[in-house]
């Protein structure tokens, strides 16, 4: 291919890579936030979710019968290796419970064993907070549970909100509030709410969080999707117009034993400075939109996304113009062959 071709291949490319290098950043922003988004409505909890609204359920429970369904809960999260949180709303305590046997959650501290079935709770405090700067100031944390002593101060987890420390699930009866368990299999779940029912609680309401679900629902997320998509449409049409203007120069070429992997190949080698330059340069406007617009100093993780995005931008970029190139140069050169 002459060096003037060659020159001007690569300045078509990088124009609708830089493009396309903006759509897919903004897909990963988005991805991003709605992964942030949804740590703070599962507290970080690992894999897929489900979070219960419970309440206080109109049936009448014995006590005994309450406390042995609570002991048949947890030793149910321990045999089927799943944790819980238990925080409270409305005029409830301000305080998260946690049964963790498996220490599945990062930001809360590994139990001991015994601790699982010990009637004593001691609260890690949220740092930041006000019972946590009490506690450190004067010595005291007025809004803990009485009997309960703080054992040290821990990051909060995302979506704490107003919440003030986190404490181990021990025998005291379980109150109403939002459940939130790693699983979203339905026997699981319904095995749960059975229990709940026998501890006097009932269920207000359900939600399942499976990632895929919850990223379909995201409307920021599914509408940069729509666009990236739309935007590599219109592309691999603009490209096809492109390379089906050279049309004759690949059926001359066939006709002199090029074959048309060597025209493939040739072309997207010879293409990849344009849509590396471009879907870089595209990705770095991004970052500078997304800092311009929201008044914010980009950090380091902010420029992995962006690497990461420019990474995926690239990819994406070369994968459309080799599908191009083989439809147009496979499908329509062996058909002016045969002709």
């Amino acid at each position: 291919m002459p060096a003037n071709q060659r020159l001007l291949m690569n300045f078509r490319l990088a124009l609708n890579s830089l493009f396309l290098g903006v759509l897919t950043a903004f897909m990963v922003w988005s991805l991003q936030w709605a992964l942030e988004s949804r740590k703070e409505l599962t507290f970080d909890m690992p894999g897929e979710s489900t979070v219960l609204s419970v309440a206080e359920g109109p049936q009448n429970v014995a006590v005994a019968d309450a406390a042995s369904a609570q002991e048949e809960l947890k030793e149910y999260l321990r045999d089927q290796s799943l944790a819980l949180i238990i925080s409270s709303s409305g005029d409830g305590r301000p305080e998260m419970l946690v049964y963790d046997p498996h220490s599945l959650l990062s930001w809360f501290p590994q139990a001991n064993p015994g601790d699982l079935h010990s009637g004593e709770s001691a609260a890690y405090l949220f740092r930041g907070t006000y019972s946590e700067r009490q506690w450190s100031g004067a010595g005291t944390a007025p809004l803990l549970t009485k009997g309960v002593v703080p054992a040290g101060v821990i990051e909060a987890p995302p979506g704490a909100g107003d919440l003030q420390y986190a404490r181990q699930i021990t025998s005291d009866p379980l109150e109403p509030g939002t459940y939130t368990i790693n699983t979203v299999d339905p026997g699981q779940v319904q095995h749960i709410l059975g229990l709940l029912q026998r501890m006097g609680l009932t269920e207000r309401k359900v939600q399942t969080l499976p990632l895929v679900k919850y990223l379909a629902l995201n409307p920021l997320f599914s509408i940069t999707v729509l666009f990236l998509c739309m935007g590599h449409i219109c592309t691999m049409l603009y490209w096809s117009l492109y390379l089906g203007g050279r049309t004759r120069e690949f059926a001359i070429r066939g006709c002199h034993g090029a074959q048309p992997r060597e025209l493939i190949g040739g072309n997207l080698v010879g293409g990849l400075p344009g849509l590396s330059a471009g879907s870089v340069a595209g990705v770095i406007v991004s970052g500078s939109l997304v800092a311009a617009i929201g008044h914010v100093t980009l950090t380091a993780s902010n420029f992995q996304t962006l690497a990461i995005a420019g990474v995926i931008a690239i990819i994406v970029a070369t994968v459309t113009w080799s599908t191009t190139l083989y439809i147009v140069i496979r499908a329509r050169y062996e058909v002016n062959l045969d002709a």
